[in-house]
Order: structure tokens, then C-alpha cells, then sequence
């Protein structure tokens, strides 16, 4: 059982290439993508417990130059198609 979210985040202006090749480095990050809206880019993680993903979140991510804020969304339940 593994425990995944999407983190949104917010970075410097001009910033989110540098920071998604922060990002995708680290093994728990399973996707990175550069969006337009609220927030610049979105990551699906993927840890094995809740412990973990916070340390990834506080520790890590949160933690890298030029990110300015983040939000995480657990995900409960997912289909893949």
C-alpha cells in the first residue's frame, strides 16, 4: 500500500524549469508537470507511508530554493485507465 498525492506548487517567477529538475531527481516523485493557473506545477508523489510524505513534503520539497508555497492533496481513491 502505498500513499500518493499531487503537490501544487508555487515558485519564483521564471523558476519552474529549475525547480522540476529539482524535482523529478528524487525517486518518490512519479511525475512533474508545468501548468498554467494558480499554480505552476503540479507533482505526483508517491511515498510508502504518511510519516514519509511529510518528511518528503517538509523536508525536501518545501525546502528547495525559489519554491514560494505548496498544497498537497492525498489522493483517497483512483481508477487508471
Amino acid at each position: 500500500f502505498m500513499v500518493e498525492a499531487f503537490v501544487f506548487i508555487n515558485t519564483e517567477i521564471g523558476a519552474e524549469d529549475e525547480v522540476m529538475e529539482a524535482l523529478i531527481k528524487m525517486p518518490e516523485i512519479k511525475e512533474a508537470l508545468i501548468v498554467y493557473g494558480p499554480y505552476d506545477l503540479v507533482v505526483k508523489v508517491s511515498t510508502d507511508t504518511a510519516e514519509n510524505l511529510r518528511k518528503l513534503i517538509s523536508e525536501k520539497i518545501r525546502k528547495l530554493p525559489k519554491i514560494k508555497s505548496t498544497t498537497t492533496l492525498i489522493i483517497a481513491k483512483s481508477i487508471v485507465k
